[in-house]
């Protein structure tokens, strides 16, 4: 009885009300010579978005950040960049070099549809998109009307469960497990004659 009543207690709040939150991922693109692949990106907040350059021509370096006011440049108050994204990078000698760019939206501040640039040094510019959702978490409750927490009618049930034995079952139990016993003891006697 007491280990259902234990069970109880441990599965009441499972059930009491659940809720799902999002695990932060990071989504990848590929930045290619005139595209990117994935070439939109969909997140929820907390998530990240990495960006690896896979253009391997000779001196072409990719830029890819947000030009809120369209003036080429990523410099302005707001505006976020990569800095440039090289396809190799020699570590030894430069440090700073990048091959690829990781971008967290960790603030709800980001939530909304964006029109990134990806600004190439050879002039061109490619459209990034990334659209950035709420990270919004549904709890489920009970049906309305339904008992949430302590309510007389369980423990009404529970004690139902308790008291279902009558005497008389809890009786002939008892005198099952009696004549068990004395059976065993018999059986063990029996032996130790034998031998």
């Amino acid at each position: 009885m007491r280990g259902g009543l234990l069970a109880l207690l441990l599965v009441i709040p499972l059930m009491s009300g659940l809720a799902s939150a999002h695990e932060p991922e990071r989504f990848t693109v590929i930045v290619r010579e005139d595209t990117h692949s994935p070439l939109e990106a969909n997140l929820i907040v907390n998530d990240s978005v990495q960006y690896l350059n896979y253009d391997s021509r000779e001196n072409i370096t990719h830029e890819i950040g947000l030009d809120l006011n369209g003036d080429g440049d990523f410099n302005d108050t707001d505006e976020f960049s990569s800095g440039p994204l090289h396809y190799e990078c020699d570590w030894v000698n430069d440090t700073d070099c990048r091959t690829g760019w990781t971008f967290f939206f960790n603030d709800t501040s980001f939530v909304g549809n964006y029109i990134l640039s990806d600004l190439l040094s050879d002039g061109t510019e490619i459209e990034v998109r990334v659209n950035i959702a709420a990270d919004i978490h549904i709890e489920v409750m009970p049906p309305m009307g339904e008992c949430f927490g302590d309510c007389e009618d369980e423990e009404t049930e529970e004690e139902m469960k308790r008291s279902s034995q009558t005497d008389l079952q809890k009786g002939l139990m008892l005198a099952g497990m009696m004549m068990f016993g004395g059976a065993s003891a018999l059986f063990v006697a029996m032996l130790m004659q034998r031998s």
